[in-house]
């Protein structure tokens, strides 16, 4: 009994001797240091992410050349000779994106004109306007709508998240609630 005490005893000895010393640290040093790690592993992983997963993006309204008829006399302006407001161009995204993400992103970098609204009930964003050209301007079946890989989603543009090599297409309908712009709407 004695033999385990004198060990108890000269291990508490030497750990109060280190402690002392500065041999060891305390534990909110120990808690900063994994934090800051943690925080260093977490940035190298979002910076390899943005390396990684790249998509293209663009903006077009050539639909509109077509149908200049209904166009509002005040929008003429803002369509493009050749109806593109923004050619294919590749961006880095950081996992977890969304199509309204990199629009947003890529509209202010560019300064063009972006108006979107967040409706709670759909819980997304809606794209009302880009470039000055909003609903409703070319018609009364006419806005925008997007495409991934050359597939029309049914729901919000912030509800996307997007993956590596997706090919984002922004476009301007002006009659058949897509249809001259190779949506098919079949009523859902």
């Amino acid at each position: 009994m004695r033999k385990n005490f004198r060990k108890i005893l000269g291990c508490l000895t030497l750990l109060f001797l280190l402690t002392s010393c500065g041999g060891m640290t305390n534990s909110s040093e120990i808690t900063k240091l994994e934090t800051k790690e943690t925080q260093q592993e977490k940035q190298q992983t979002n910076k390899q992410n943005v390396e990684k997963n790249t998509c293209t993006v663009s903006i077009e309204c050539s639909t509109i050349l077509d149908n200049e008829k209904e166009l509002k006399a005040s929008k003429k302006e803002f369509v493009p000779s050749d109806g593109w407001i923004l050619e294919p161009i590749e961006v880095k995204y950081e996992t977890g994106d969304t199509v309204y993400d990199i629009l947003a992103r890529v509209c202010k970098e560019k300064k063009i004109q972006l108006d979107a609204n967040y409706t709670p009930l759909y819980s997304a964003y809606y794209v009302k306007g880009i470039n000055q050209l909003y609903e409703f301007d070319c018609g009364a079946q006419s806005g925008w709508m997007y495409k991934v890989n050359g597939w029309f989603p049914n729901y919000g543009c912030s509800k996307y998240t997007l993956e590596d090599g997706d090919d984002i297409v922004w476009c301007f309908t002006c009659n058949g609630l897509g249809a001259d712009v190779g949506a098919e709407y079949n009523g859902e």
